[in-house]
């Protein structure tokens, strides 16, 4: 994959890397970025300011007055958050995030398809209803990587329907090609990112092969009650939130729990682990943790069965399995674990 632009203020290889999918047909290989604190545990600051770049090259571009962000689970639910806040210095801003859990039906505004994902199916609710939508003028859709494009194209047709708003597009990487671009200018959709690839939907298509390593296993619940951050269901932006009213949410909670946490904390190397699409309050905790002079790392829990390597240069050396906090049938994954004084738990 050939880097053709780069906005990140980040060298390519300080800030992804290819894995291997486990399993995986349709796409056999996987963007690993190394700061956006999902799969490789990562500094918050550094984190927030990837994030906030990417704020940078979308803001001048929005001149309309009410706008809403979308988030795609897992992955993105960060990336929306703080693109939401940012905007919300400049507009009125509400942030939401499409979700693979259950809500009752009578909430879910859309139901589209993720193609090439290893749960393919994704919603969009809302306890609002329809009314989430009134008087939006845009809806920007974030996302980590783009690689055809296709998820968005049928998001865009799932909404189409139930708003007339504009459509723009914001990712971390893009990948794709000149003919899928093409596509989004004729549709009117703006398209911003940090970095650009020259096409790599056929080297994710292929994937790499590597020599696999075994799992580990690690018990979230083993994890002290006072290392665990359960958020306010009321403040869920699976349904719908103001932007700045989330991020203020978010760092309230992150005070209120540093301060209840404190007396327990041993030691100044902490490791924040978010759950599945519960990101953005750990980084916005693992912030904190950084601002009060601990040496913080964050990182989440996964559905996504990445292979793990010790093969030089690959990105995931440890997979552990972890039993979901929201459906205890449910196996889900933790990557580069590492040693460190203090280990808290984010539930959202």
């Amino acid at each position: 994959m050939k880097i053709t632009e780069n906005y990140s203020g980040v060298c390519p290889d300080k800030l992804f890397a290819l894995a291997a999918r486990e399993n995986n047909a349709k796409r056999g290989g996987l963007i690993v970025n190394f700061l956006q604190a999902k799969h490789v545990p990562a500094k918050p600051s550094e984190t927030l300011a990837l994030f906030d770049r990417l704020a940078g090259r979308v803001i001048p571009h929005i001149c309309e007055k009410k706008v809403m962000v979308i988030g795609f689970a897992e992955t993105a639910t960060a990336i929306g958050a703080e693109l939401a806040a940012r905007l919300s210095g400049r507009c009125e801003c509400t942030y939401i995030h499409t979700t693979r859990e259950k809500f009752p039906e009578d909430m879910r505004l859309a139901l589209f398809s993720e193609e090439h994902s290893h749960a393919t199916e994704q919603c969009l609710y809302s306890d609002k209803g329809l009314d989430i939508f009134s008087g939006i003028e845009r809806i920007i859709f974030a996302e980590d990587e783009l690689t055809t494009g296709k998820t968005i194209l049928n998001f865009i047709e799932a909404l189409k329907n139930i708003t007339d708003c504009k459509f723009s597009a914001a990712s971390i990487i893009n990948g794709m090609s000149e003919e899928n671009l093409s596509k989004y200018k004729a549709m009117g959709v703006g398209v911003h990112y940090l970095v650009k690839l020259d096409s790599s939907a056929e080297t994710l298509k292929e994937g790499i092969s590597v020599t696999p390593r075994e799992d580990g296993e690690f018990d979230i619940f083993s994890v002290p009650e006072e290392f665990i951050f359960r958020m306010d269901k009321k403040k869920d932006p699976r349904l719908g939130i103001g932007g700045a009213e989330y991020e203020k949410y978010c760092v309230c909670a992150a005070n209120e729990f540093f301060e209840k946490t404190l007396p327990f904390m041993n030691g100044k190397r902490v490791d924040v682990i978010g759950t599945e699409e519960c990101m953005f309050p750990a980084i916005k905790l693992g912030e904190l943790l950084e601002e009060k002079g601990y040496d913080v790392r964050c990182h989440a829990t996964t559905r996504s069965p990445i292979v793990p390597s010790g093969d030089e240069g690959y990105p995931l050396f440890a997979r552990y399995g972890v039993k979901s906090v929201y459906d205890e049938g449910r196996r889900t994954f933790i990557y580069n674990l590492y040693e460190c004084d203090n280990r808290i738990v984010v539930m959202g």
